[in-house]
């Protein structure tokens, strides 16, 4: 099994400086974390605490993965999507759309976009569970101080519940805060609440440069077959017996 995945600097050169940059108050355009805050240790605002039951959790999980050798995550082998928070916090491009009504979030390393929904007061009951959750938004401020505040919920179980950038589980709830700190450097931050795994809310905080210019968005596509990649799954046990 193996995965195609972008070069990390490809949005960069995807940049022709001929073009006209996006208005430099505006949030909508393209943007890359900055790379001191892509280490999640570097992004927390304090310690993540659990409850007594999710360090537990946590410590046989580890102590699981050790036992086979485990080199990739199950999502990783099974191209599962990267889901929230991941897909704000690591390493690849995103691009904001502010449209009447919605601001759209795409990833270069997600095939799922997520929806903000700016009209809405209240969360839509009764949804499946997803990897991004259900978004709901709104802006404070004006101009320069101008801040999109999103709420999401009903995040799914489908992967590791807990990670240093933060908790995605059916009972997280987060807030984001992103606003502008300079024409060309978006901050973003997070905070994390979630009873079943959390002693106490958790707050992230990141920095993304914008990218001038005309630029695109690479296709990422998760390939069983795309050189490069198997070879990491060579002497992992795990990986071996998820074949069989």
């Amino acid at each position: 099994m193996s995965l195609k995945i972008p070069v990390l600097a490809g949005a960069f050169l995807l940049c022709t400086a001929a073009h006209a940059a996006v208005p430099a108050k505006a949030i909508t355009g393209m943007w890359l974390i900055d790379p001191k805050d892509y280490a999640p240790e570097a992004s927390q605002r304090e310690k993540m605490e659990l409850t007594p039951e999710a360090a537990a959790r946590q410590a046989d999980l580890r102590k699981k993965t050790s036992a086979v050798q485990s080199t990739l995550s199950d999502r990783s082998r099974k191209c599962l999507p990267i889901g929230m928070p991941g897909m704000m916090t690591n390493e690849f491009a995103l691009e904001f759309l502010e449209t009447a009504g919605r601001v759209t979030i795409l990833s270069e390393d997600s095939s799922l976009p997520r929806s903000i929904y700016l009209t809405e007061k209240a969360h839509t009951t009764g949804l499946e569970p997803s990897w991004n959750g259900h978004s709901i938004g709104h802006y404070e401020g004006a101009g320069a101080k101008k801040v999109l505040v999103i709420d999401t919920v009903n995040l799914n179980d489908r992967m590791g519940a807990v990670n240093g950038r933060g908790v995605h589980s059916p009972t997280t709830h987060l807030i984001e805060r992103y606003y502008l700190a300079g024409p060309d450097v978006l901050v973003g931050e997070m905070t994390f609440e979630d009873p079943s795994y959390l002693a106490k809310p958790f707050h992230t905080l990141h920095h993304y440069k914008r990218i001038a210019g005309k630029a695109e968005l690479w296709e990422y596509a998760c390939e069983t077959d795309a050189a490069g990649w198997s070879e990491r799954f060579e002497n992992d046990p795990a990986a071996k017996l998820s074949e069989k």
